[in-house]
Formats: structure tokens, C-alpha cells, sequence
């Protein structure tokens, strides 16, 4: 490992704390990325799960934003110092620079991430990006990266992926980034499913920069990048759009947004303002998983709280949440066009059909679009064939990855568990009315 900047001086691996991950074994720290750790706002992220509420499906899936982000620091490391060795990242400065952009990558994501994030997306159109940018330019985060000499603004552009230097957006936001090496690894170790497993080691040891300054890989190690995609085709499935885990983080984000609606808290910022508010008093710090879960726990017990938001409440605590009625999900090579889709048309006259016999929060539609494989040339990765052409990884003839579907539909209706029995026998008497 090479030595990173300490107030203009070099100091050695020997002075660099040292944390034992269970995925990458020991983790080197320099000075300014255990001091932002030590923050109140990255000490956060120990009580954000990765993977929302994955763990209803599979019991392992406890792990952090923390560790996470702690790996892709390190993976960033491994590659830049690399990338250096070969003259392709302009100073060993610039190694720790994406260092702690991929450290503070996650820095803004909300309690219970993705299932509680689209709540702001869709009100106030901002993401956990922005949210990261607000947490490093309005706390004691940027104090910290001023002192060591680092400008906090250079870190939230790469994050951004805005940065004057491609590759170094390429190395934390592109196809093949550091961040899905970290959690493909990470999430099939906690979840026990095998189809996560790639060979990093290949990875790393291949990639190169080719004549456009673009992230890429040589055709020695097109195996291991093809293998790379398979697995992220499978987690997508098995366990990132599992049908359970989806209706779970449906019914989590649905309670936030009654929350929000009905109640005044200080943790349940509404604005920007809110959130940056948050920031600069510090209380964002309490803004996690656990908070929430005691919150909710809270209202459950209170005989006060609004009957929709007690019963789908119960629901998520005692795990009787939202099950799929109908599943018409398909991998497809063209994008979704929900307006035109005759799959989404049935499901969603499937769900009028149920509107007299059910309330509205005990149904629940969930219509994605997810990408399997990207063709644009910013973000999928080249392979150089034969030491000199630089070929797109999706125009190469011969890889699989030519007959990968582009796109994975997740088209489906859930309904409450404990009315999902009457629901069906709806369906099944419309059925055999229409018959």
C-alpha cells in the first residue's frame, strides 16, 4: 500500500490504523479517513442496513453501509494505486482523493435506504447523492477533509459523477465500479446466495486505461468480467427484486410517506431544508434503522395512531406484510414501456377490479425497469483485444454477454397477507365468470 499526504508530509503504512473486514481481511486507514469514520455522521451508517429489510428472506443479511462503504474504500485503493503504478492517475494524492470519495459514497442514504428513499425522490426530488453532497459541505466532515488539505467539493464530484477526469467518475459510477464489486461480493456472502461470487482478484489484476482515457479491461480477463455480469443478472432476481424483499420495502415505504403526511418529528424531514437542517444540528446522526423501527414500534402501541397506519404497521413488525397476488415479471432486450404494456395493463385492471372489495393500502403495485446491461460508452467497460483495439464489452463477438437480456421487467401486484386469500378468490371469480 502506498503512503498517503499528512499535512503536506508522507507518512508510512506503519502509521496507518488498521480495521479486519470479513470480506477484504485487513483494511488500512490513513489519518483523514479514521477521523471521518470517528464523525458522528459516518458512525451512522453502522445502524443502516445494506440491504433495507432484506433480512425478512434472508436471515443473514444484517450488514451495514458501514462496512460496505469501508470496502469500497479499500477496493478503490487497490485499483487506483494501480492505476497510478501505470501513469494513469495523475499523483498518489489523487489515489486518497478517491479513496474518500468511495469512503463517503453511501454517507447520505436514509433509514432503511432503498425502500425509504424513493419517498424523497418522488416529493421532493432528491436522491441519497444529494443528500451526501448536503452531509460533506454542511458538517464536520468538510472541517476534517479542509484540514488534512483535501477539498470537500472535488470528493462530492466524483460521487456526483461530475468530475473533470472521467475515469475517476468511471472508477465509482460506471458498470464495472468499485461500489458493485464491494456489494456483489458482500450481499451474496450475507445472503448466502453463491450466485454473487466473482473473481475480484482477476478483475483488479486486468484493468487498465485504454487510448480514450476510459476504464478497461484486458481480453485476458473477459472470463472473469463476463462472470462479473451473470452475477449481477442473479442477485438482481434472487435477491435485490426478490418478490418478498420488494413487497417488504413497498410496505416500509408506504408507512414513511403516511408518517411524513401525518406527523411533525424532527427525524422526518419533509424539505431540503429539513434535511440540511438535520446536518448542521447534527441530529441527522439518530436518522437511522433503529430509530425508525423504534418509532414505528411507538406508534403500535399508541391507540391514538391512525387505524391505516397501525394495521400496516402490525403488519411490518410482525412480518404479515404485502405478498404477491401476481407476478409477470420478464427479462426483455427493450425498455419498458409501461403506457403500452399489455402485462401492466392486466395487473393494473387486475387491482381495479379489487379496489371494491379491498382498501387502497392493502394493495400495492410495483412496476420497475432495472438495467442488466448498459450500452452506453461512458459506463460500460472496454476490453482491449490483442494489446490494441479497444473494444465495447457488448460488441465483442463470442462473449456471452452479447446474449445477455438487456433489461429485467419487474412487473407485480401484492396485497396485504391477511387478506390475500380473499383477494384471490376475487381473481379466481372473475375468472371463471369471464370463462
Amino acid at each position: 500500500m502506498l503512503p498517503y499526504k499528512h499535512k503536506n508530509k508522507l507518512i508510512s503504512k506503519a502509521g496507518i490504523k488498521r480495521i479486519y473486514d470479513e470480506v477484504h481481511g485487513y483494511i488500512d486507514l490513513s489519518d483523514v479517513e479514521l477521523q471521518i469514520i470517528e464523525t458522528p455522521y459516518f458512525q451512522r451508517l453502522r445502524f443502516v442496513k445494506q440491504l433495507a429489510v432484506a433480512w425478512y428472506v434472508y436471515p443473514g443479511a444484517t450488514h451495514t453501509r458501514f462496512s460496505h462503504s469501508l470496502g469500497v474504500a479499500h477496493l478503490m485503493g487497490l485499483i487506483a494505486e494501480n492505476l497510478a503504478n501505470q501513469g494513469y492517475i495523475h499523483s498518489y494524492e489523487d489515489v486518497q482523493i478517491l479513496r474518500l470519495a468511495a469512503l463517503l459514497h453511501d454517507i447520505g442514504h436514509t433509514p432503511f435506504s432503498h425502500a425509504i428513499e424513493p419517498v424523497y425522490r418522488n416529493t421532493i426530488g432528491i436522491g441519497h447523492e444529494e443528500i451526501s453532497r448536503l452531509i460533506i459541505l454542511n458538517s464536520s466532515i468538510r472541517d476534517v477533509l479542509n484540514y488534512f488539505g483535501y477539498d470537500p467539493k472535488t470528493i462530492t464530484a466524483i460521487i456526483e459523477g461530475r468530475h473533470r477526469e472521467p475515469l475517476y467518475n468511471q472508477l465509482l459510477s460506471s458498470d464495472l465500479d468499485v461500489d458493485r464489486m464491494d456489494y456483489l461480493i458482500r450481499d451474496a456472502l450475507h445472503t448466502g446466495v453463491t450466485y454473487g461470487i466473482i473473481d475480484l482478484h482477476r478483475i483488479i489484476s486486468t484493468l487498465v486505461i485504454d487510448g480514450d482515457g476510459n476504464l478497461a479491461i484486458l481480453d485476458k480477463g473477459v472470463d472473469a468480467l463476463e462472470n462479473f455480469y451473470l452475477a449481477r443478472l442473479h442477485m438482481y432476481r434472487a435477491v435485490y427484486y426478490h418478490k418478498t424483499v420488494v413487497g417488504y420495502e413497498t410496505l416500509l415505504g408506504r408507512i414513511y410517506e403516511m408518517l411524513c403526511q401525518h406527523y411533525s418529528d424532527a427525524l422526518l424531514p419533509k424539505t431540503v431544508n429539513d434535511i440540511r437542517r438535520l446536518i448542521t444540528e447534527g441530529s441527522i446522526a439518530l436518522w437511522h434503522d433503529d430509530w425508525l423501527t423504534g418509532y414505528l414500534v411507538n406508534l403500535y402501541r399508541d391507540s391514538s395512531t391512525p387505524q391505516k397506519i397501525r394495521e400496516l404497521t402490525e403488519a411490518f413488525l410482525f412480518r404479515k406484510g404485502y405478498k404477491v397476488l401476481l407476478d409477470m415479471s420478464k427479462f426483455s432486450d427493450q425498455p419498458l414501456d409501461v403506457e403500452e404494456d399489455k402485462d401492466v395493463d392486466h395487473i393494473k385492471s387486475l387491482a381495479k377490479d379489487l379496489e371494491g372489495n379491498l382498501s387502497s393500502h392493502e394493495l400495492a403495485l410495483f412496476i420497475d425497469d432495472i438495467r442488466i446491461v448498459e450500452e452506453d460508452p461512458h459506463v460500460t467497460p472496454k476490453v482491449i483485444i490483442g494489446g490494441k483495439q479497444s473494444v465495447m464489452l457488448t460488441n465483442i463477438e463470442g462473449s456471452i454477454i452479447l446474449r445477455l437480456p438487456r433489461r429485467y421487467h419487474v412487473k407485480r401486484l401484492y396485497v396485504l397477507s391477511k387478506v390475500w386469500e380473499k383477494a384471490l378468490n376475487i381473481v379466481r371469480d372473475k375468472v371463471s365468470s369471464n370463462a
